[in-house]
């Protein structure tokens, strides 16, 4: 799907229900407001505290699904070299360390709005006031919730921080290779088993979208980061809580024409990748986005409640 900036956002609206993740580029609109981190219910030390990253090893991965949606086909094994991937998403605290000491505004905060997706009128709009430290707009905090995975945040903003961090956005293969492991036959970070329920494992939408979120994880919207089981290598979310911007380029046939050794995807497009699933994901269509293999687009101007990330090193 192309995106677009003349899109209305009923349209948006429907795409996203519908379970396609392209959504529309807006233009950065608005006066810029103070950057000013809020003020958080967790100390300095805390917040600065690196996160525990995982070493994937080098060697032979699979990507994609010979039975998914056209953009994972054809599926293919690739090489790629080993690389560390932060065990979790960045936080709240973690990027309100970076915000204070780079006085960093995000692209939300720029525009003075952003897409919210609201529990309440089961609606998405694109709300004014809503940024980083008030995800839903005006009256929403952060305060509280400093461990819950930073949202809000454009392409730009989490290349900003992967910067500042020293680090990197993975590429789409590298994502997938952490997320799946060695195991070619596993849909999801975990091994199901009969005794395997989605609520225990990942913070997923349950009920009928977008009628009601049963909640019976224990969240409607964000919940702390490693608060579900870890994959078997460590890394914690890749299923849920919020999808993950990555540094590539979507396409829809990038996977006939990437290279196997360490691919990167196209050199240009107009969406970047995002990966896995998120608080808002569902699998009434029987093809989840807490599948490893599953693929979203934003485009990197967009913002939004239920989009944050993690990083590589360098």
């Amino acid at each position: 799907m192309t995106l677009g900036l003349n899109k209305s956002i009923g349209l948006l609206a429907a795409l996203l229900i519908l379970g396609i993740a392209g959504v529309t580029v807006y233009r950065n609109l608005g006066d810029d407001p103070i950057a000013s981190p809020p003020e958080l219910a967790i100390s300095a030390d805390e917040a600065s505290s690196p996160r525990q990253s995982v070493t994937i090893p080098g060697g032979i991965y699979l990507i994609g699904h010979e039975s998914g949606p056209r953009d994972v086909r054809p599926s293919r094994q690739i090489e790629l070299k080993p690389f560390e991937i932060d065990a979790t998403e960045v936080t709240n605290a973690m990027f309100a360390q970076f915000v204070d000491e780079t006085g960093y505004l995000t692209d939300a905060e720029r525009s003075g709005k952003s897409l919210v997706f609201d529990l309440a009128s089961q609606q998405f709009t694109r709300r004014q006031g809503a940024n980083w430290k008030t995800p839903t707009g005006p009256g929403s905090s952060i305060v509280g919730k400093e461990d819950h995975p930073v949202v809000q945040v454009s392409w730009y903003d989490a290349q900003a921080y992967a910067h500042w961090a020293g680090k990197s956005l993975p590429t789409e293969f590298q994502w997938e290779a952490a997320a799946r492991g060695k195991n070619l036959e596993q849909d999801y970070p975990w091994r199901l088993t009969p005794v395997s329920r989605f609520p225990a494992m990942a913070n997923l939408w349950e009920g009928n979208f977008p009628i009601h979120d049963q909640g019976t994880d224990g969240y409607s919207g964000t919940s702390p980061v490693a608060n579900y089981p870890s994959a078997e290598n460590g890394l914690y979310d890749l299923a849920g809580n919020v999808a993950e911007w990555t540094s590539s380029w979507y396409a829809t046939d990038s996977y006939d024409r990437i290279d196997i050794q360490n691919p990167s995807g196209p050199t240009s497009g107009e969406a970047r990748v995002t990966r896995g699933g998120s608080w808002l994901s569902s699998d009434q269509t029987g093809t989840s986005e807490a599948m490893v293999w599953y693929r979203s687009k934003l485009a990197p101007e967009m913002s939004n409640n239920f989009t944050g990330f993690r990083c590589v090193g360098k």
